[in-house]
């Protein structure tokens, strides 16, 4: 008999286990994101969610059978705790590494870029804004850490844009020490703000390496806002799928933060405001990193913003992943009919996940975490209604075989054939 069934309290623990998750997640990426391979990454990410919600409900359905049944908690309960960490944190950071790794290939003209231009505001409010030079500081430290088939470019704008590095190769030692050396000759910072100007430079030098065909980012700090034509000034970034990522170091200044984010937005870019300097590095570090590769819970940049192949195909595996985190729920519960059910549910709330994740990153207009965090919540409270939505077979747990593997009337653990007890076998 096929019944639909809920239980409230494992829905609230399941949303207080997505809840815990996503601030763990966030402490995951804060703390890794760059540092180690992203597929590695989203294998630790997804992992930990599911072993949060996986824990929680198996918690919730200990305190109110109301799925399995008092036999269940009785007898088999404890299979649960066994089967937790194996079938929620090893399953789900298996496959989350295998489906970066397969989000993260490039195809075609979706590569990482090999031109690095970093565009620096030296406007005499500078002075006050970053009074250590941190945003210097922040570009050397960037060239140092740059592989060797990158090039580098450093410009400096206030009423005008000056060149101070031409693009250049960074394949040796030598070669990085020359450009941070240009750095730290450079003078006080004076005059207004031309961001106009700072776009226009930046193109020529990347139009000027135009015919080796290789993709370009343009890094942009400022802490000021300045009349700009943004049609004219970004159409030869949007029509070469350039990605120009803006930094704002100037929290007050709303006017100037809304067209470097509006800037960011329209040419694939990513926008980061900045209240304390002494950040940058890790600011910059991360848009580099970013821009080398992209994982599923965070912004794509450049011309795979809009990749249609790249939206579908996280949507298809954010499914896979809710589809897995359901059947990983059955294994704890040890039902084989639960584990349809949820697995059934798990693969919708992976797909309302995928959408939001794949929308609301688009173009950063809401924080990722704000983002990570509708959708983790989501696919926790998707999750946890699937038998209310989807209906499961009755089962009675003191029969043999209602589980993911035969038991004995009696509980042992052993089923008995006509030549005495065997071990415990998985269907």
């Amino acid at each position: 008999m096929y019944q639909r069934k809920v239980n409230l309290l494992l829905i609230v623990f399941s949303v207080i286990g997505g809840v815990i998750g996503f601030a763990a997640g966030e402490a995951l990426l804060y703390s890794w994101e760059g540092r180690i391979p992203n597929w590695l990454l989203m294998g630790a990410y997804f992992g930990q969610l599911a072993l949060f919600v996986g824990l929680m409900c198996l918690i919730a359905e200990q305190i109110s059978p109301e799925l399995n049944g008092k036999g269940w908690r009785l007898r088999y309960a404890k299979d649960g705790w066994k089967l937790l960490v194996p079938a929620t944190l090893l399953l789900l950071l298996i496959a989350g590494g295998v489906l970066q790794f397969v989000y993260g290939l490039y195809f075609g003209k979706h590569q990482p870029p090999h031109n690095i231009l970093v565009s620096i505001d030296v406007s005499e409010s500078m002075a006050e804004t970053d009074p250590g030079r941190e945003s210097f500081r922040a570009a050397k430290q960037l060239v140092q850490n740059m592989e060797p088939d990158k090039r580098v470019a450093v410009m400096t704008f206030n009423d005008q844009a000056n060149l101070l590095q031409p693009l250049t190769p960074v394949d040796n030692q030598a070669a990085k020490d020359a450009v941070t050396a240009k750095l730290d000759s450079f003078g006080r910072p004076t005059g207004g703000t031309n961001i106009g100007a700072a776009l226009a430079k930046a193109m020529e030098q990347i139009e000027a390496a135009q015919a080796e065909a290789r993709g370009s980012m343009v890094i942009l700090i400022s802490d000021g806002y300045s009349e700009v034509d943004l049609n004219s000034s970004l159409m030869p970034y949007t029509s070469k799928d350039i990605a120009v990522n803006t930094v704002g170091v100037n929290a007050q200044d709303r006017q100037g933060n809304e067209l470097l984010k509006r800037i960011a937005s329209r040419t694939g870019g990513t926008y980061h405001s900045v209240e304390d300097v002494q950040n940058l590095s890790a600011v910059f570090e991360k848009i580099y990193k970013a821009n080398q590769g992209w994982h599923l819970v965070g912004e794509r940049t450049g011309s795979a913003v809009n990749s249609l192949y790249y939206a579908v195909l996280r949507i298809v595996c954010m499914t896979l992943i809710g589809l897995l985190m359901g059947l990983s729920l059955g294994i704890v519960f040890d039902n084989r009919y639960l584990a349809r059910s949820f697995s059934i549910g798990g693969a919708i709330a992976g797909l309302a996940a995928g959408f939001i994740l794949e929308e609301g990153l688009k173009g950063g207009f809401l924080p990722g975490g704000t983002v990570r965090g509708a959708a983790d919540i989501v696919l926790a409270v998707v999750l946890s209604l699937s038998t209310l939505i989807f209906a499961y077979k009755e089962s009675r747990t003191d029969d043999a075989g209602q589980g993911l593997y035969k038991r004995s009337r009696n509980g042992s653990g052993r089923t008995f054939g006509q030549n005495g007890p065997t071990n415990r076998k998985f269907q």
